[in-house]
């Protein structure tokens, strides 16, 4: 027979030993809470809907294709980069899709991708905070309808936050942070706008190649848009699954000057900055390869409107 006197020779007593309590129950509760609190807070959604009144029933909306302007990068061509940023802000029927990063946000700790963290003009938290102020007043006034992230966005993540659901938080505009459709009505018209940063399938002499991968995941778009790969391309297809006519965009980047794509094999960067157009009274979309040439069009309609005193098509 053991005693339990503490002085018996050789006898340990563990007085407050804490126990485990595991409560399964419990454990379930929290579980689909901390999922439900995880969910409700966060900003990001795969599908949007967007309602665009007409400033003219015959006006096209020109839509800034916007990826990879690598905000805070020495080697991003910034006077290209606010010239389209000022056309956008300024001209009436321009607005923007921002389709990941805005912001190019090196961390230290990431070995060899390090070496990025030297060519920051700005620090990270600099970078996040002037982007908001860069895209805050496009949000305001209508001109900013959609965002994805980037992978360059998402190095956030690893000091353990989210850019859409901190510095973007509350914006108007939906953020697809996993990619997903943007719907667009458009006075009389609905287009459909598939974008993600990037998807399988990069070819550096077929940059639209990841395109004809992508349009299986959204076989009913209108326009596909895609990023990262810093170069640019746009592809008409015809007679596309149910769809009469299909775009697709690789979107290029305003990061022209950067070293490591040319050093590594990937050849020389492509200028970012194409154009989407969509018509309200007519289903018809096309691409346009810069800004500016999208503001050259925006006079034109313009003129023709004023000459004529009446409303112009000058597609028709």
């Amino acid at each position: 027979m053991v005693s339990d006197d503490p002085g018996q020779s050789g006898r340990v007593l563990y007085v407050d030993k804490k126990r485990p309590s595991i409560d399964p129950d419990l454990i379930r509760k929290h579980l689909i809470q901390a999922s439900k609190l995880h969910l409700d807070m966060d900003v990001g959604q795969r599908e949007a809907t967007i309602t665009i009144v007409p400033e003219y029933d015959w006006m096209p909306k020109f839509i800034w294709f916007l990826c990879d302007p690598h905000n805070g990068n020495v080697f991003t061509d910034y006077p290209r980069f606010f010239k389209d940023y000022d056309i956008v802000k300024e001209t009436p029927s321009f607005a923007v899709v921002a389709n990941g990063d805005e912001v190019d946000h090196f961390c230290i700790d990431m070995g060899k991708a390090s070496q990025g963290v030297y060519e920051a003009a700005i620090s990270p938290e600099q970078q996040a905070r002037f982007l908001r102020e860069l895209f805050k007043p496009l949000d305001d006034d209508g001109k900013l309808l959609g965002m994805s992230m980037g992978n360059h966005n998402e190095w956030s993540k690893k000091v353990g936050y989210k850019e859409e659901n901190t510095w973007l938080a509350d914006f108007n505009t939906p953020v697809l942070n996993c990619g997903g459709v943007l719907t667009i009505k458009y006075g009389k018209q609905t287009y459909r706008l598939a974008l993600n940063h990037m998807f399988f399938g990069n070819s550096q002499k077929n940059p639209t190649n990841a395109i004809k991968n992508f349009r299986e995941a959204y076989p009913n778009a209108d326009c596909y848009f895609l990023g990262h790969t810093h170069k640019a391309e746009a592809l008409f297809f015809r007679g596309a699954h149910e769809k009469d006519y299909q775009w697709g965009v690789i979107g290029g980047t305003y990061k022209t000057m950067e070293e490591f794509g040319p050093q590594n094999g990937y050849g020389r960067p492509h200028q970012g900055g194409m154009v989407w157009a969509i018509w309200p009274d007519r289903f018809h979309h096309e691409v346009i390869e810069s800004v500016e040439e999208a503001k050259h069009r925006y006079q034109l309609y313009q003129a023709a409107s004023e000459q004529g005193g009446k409303a112009v098509d000058i597609t028709r």
